[in-house]
């Protein structure tokens, strides 16, 4: 039997305070996000850590969570979904790219937050994203970082956080040179499984076809 930790309603507080302290600035003060339930519960998919519902507007966070993960971390991946701008998403969401470029930035900015205190000397393992890869060679987490190496760290939160009309299309050109047009099979694959991952086989499939359209 494995060892998890236990997660508990003060490591979605955390998750949710670290990413208010680090990226509050440029999230909107009337963010939807401000009245999203957040919760620990079974009702997640078997495997999945954390999940955000952005039709519910529920942050979830799996009860036991795997020793090279923390649960604040998880939490905080979860919450910086849920103060993604609704105008970024709308402008990107219909994109070929959305699943990599939506995943890779929230990973890289959650890879940005102090790291959680840990009571047992277990190093944290890198967010299974890194092991995704676009057709170009690039991991999701990666080509994020190279976008925000493009645009500055300012930008993409302006674009990110905040919805702003200008930081989004600098986002967006950006991306533009980042992305391949066209997606590789191990690109669909890698879809269907970040899928599995947010618990949403269909969702999966719909990114892929899109993607290979």
């Amino acid at each position: 039997m494995s060892l998890k930790h236990r997660s508990s309603q003060n490591d979605l507080d955390q998750g949710n305070r670290t990413v208010l302290e680090r990226y509050g600035a440029y999230i909107p003060k009337d963010s939807n996000c401000f009245k999203a339930k957040a919760d620990v519960t079974h009702d997640i998919p078997p495997g999945v850590a954390g999940q955000w519902n952005v039709k519910t507007r529920q942050v979830k966070l799996n009860p036991n969570i795997a020793l090279e993960s923390h649960p604040a971390e998880v939490a905080g991946h979860e919450f910086i979904h849920c103060y993604t701008h609704p105008e970024f998403r709308g402008r990107h969401i219909d994109h070929r790219h959305w699943k990599a470029l939506n995943e890779g930035l929230t990973t890289h900015l959650t890879e940005k937050l102090p790291t959680p205190k840990r009571l047992l000397p277990i190093p944290l393992a890198k967010d299974p994203y890194h092991g995704f890869k676009l057709a170009t060679g690039d991991s999701w987490p990666a080509a994020a970082k190279r976008i925000e190496g493009a645009v500055g760290e300012d930008t993409l939160l302006k674009a990110f956080f905040g919805g702003d009309d200008d930081a989004i299309s600098e986002v967006a050109k950006a991306a533009a040179q980042i992305y391949p047009r066209l997606a590789s099979s191990r690109t669909e694959q890698e879809l269907y499984r970040a899928g599995m991952m947010r618990g949403s086989q269909q969702l999966a499939e719909c990114y892929a076809g899109a993607l290979l359209a």
